[in-house]
């Protein structure tokens, strides 16, 4: 899950990536999965600090930089803007509205939760405030796939070195799969790469890592992908011929 935090001060907005501030309100899950089928899926938040907070909530397609009032999505999610009591919870509803998606692949989404705290009582001077949005995937599912492809999903990622020794990942399966972590064993040394990173269906990604030296086909790959509950599945492979 990833937040983001939007600090008001003095009149002034600014925007902060990886801040170590935390929400009062916080969505209960990782990940939504959106079974084609399903008249709705919902998805709860929980207000875990002492104040109130005002909630806004919304969807998006990935492109961040999009206004909310012009984003285009295939679902309807209700309520768009709440307020949330400390220490009580609220239950976002999400309806598929059946525009035409992929049936052969899923889609994803983005779920937006802006916490919004109220303006604390200031005797003067300038008051720092903190908006702080969590963003988590939704994945559409299509009938034609199910809970257990997506499980059996990582075990589809081929593993190939480029000419210039770079680490690629290809996903095989329908389904996104979303590696958390990767190592290699060369020669006893472990080599790690810098980031996880989230395969489409069918994409191909290079795994920054340092240049890999001694490495060639056979050569294990130890991974970790996040399975439909929020876990970490550790698998191992080895690298075939590009």
């Amino acid at each position: 899950m990833k937040r983001i935090c939007y600090c008001v001060f003095t009149g002034f907005l600014y925007f902060l990536v990886g801040s170590i501030a935390s929400a009062n309100v916080v969505v209960l899950g990782t990940r939504v999965i959106y079974p084609q089928g399903d008249r709705e899926v919902t998805v709860q938040l929980k207000n875990d600090g002492e104040l109130p907070s005002l909630v806004q909530a919304w969807i998006d397609d990935g492109k961040t930089s999009t206004p909310i009032n012009k984003l285009k999505v295939p679902f309807v999610l209700m309520p768009p803007i709440f307020r949330v009591e400390p220490g009580k919870g609220q239950t976002l509803r999400i309806s598929y509205t059946g525009e035409q998606l992929p049936q052969d692949k899923e889609s994803v989404y983005w779920l937006n939760v802006l916490d919004i705290p109220p303006k604390g009582a200031s005797s003067g001077g300038n008051t720092l405030q903190m908006a702080i949005r969590s963003r988590i995937k939704i994945f559409f599912r299509p009938p034609l796939l199910n809970s257990h492809g997506a499980t059996e999903a990582y075990k589809n990622v081929k593993w190939t070195l480029t000419s210039d020794k770079k680490l690629r990942g290809k996903n095989l399966s329908p389904y996104y799969v979303n590696i958390s972590s990767v190592e290699l064993d060369i020669n006893g040394k472990k080599i790690k790469t810098t980031a996880g990173e989230m395969l489409s269906p069918g994409e191909n990604k290079i795994f920054e890592s340092p240049v890999l030296m001694g490495v060639s086909p056979g050569t294990k790959v130890s991974y970790g992908s996040i399975t439909d509950y929020g876990g970490i599945v550790i698998s191992e492979s080895a690298i075939r011929n590009g």
